[in-house]
């Protein structure tokens, strides 16, 4: 029993969660926004590093989507990934075409 307690706690400490927005301030940071404006709430990212594929997506077929404005984005297409350390948690921004796609909370 206290194992699992013990691992319940441990799961919780260092959950992620998807967002749809993130507060900064005032201000709310939310998918779809641009990269400038991350840039201008938050500064430059600690970390910045292309996305990545794994194996197993590779061997998928890359399909193409519409974006809200009508173009075409290849689905393999991972973005740019920006890390910020803030008030005790990792946050991580996926921008892709210039965008946030995704937004990801890790507290510490």
């Amino acid at each position: 029993m206290r194992r699992y307690l013990f691992l319940a706690l441990l799961l919780t400490t260092f959950s992620a969660h998807a967002l749809q927005s993130l507060r900064v301030g005032s201000q709310v940071l939310v998918v779809g926004d641009s990269a400038a404006r991350v840039k201008e709430l938050l500064g430059e990212p600690a970390v910045r590093a292309k996305g990545s594929s794994s194996g197993k997506s590779n061997a998928r077929k890359s399909t193409a989507k519409s974006s809200s404005k009508g173009r075409k984005v290849d689905a393999k297409d991972k973005g740019e990934k920006w890390r910020y350390r803030r008030d005790g948690h990792s946050t991580t921004f996926t921008i892709v075409g210039g965008k946030i796609a995704h937004i990801e909370d890790i507290a510490r």
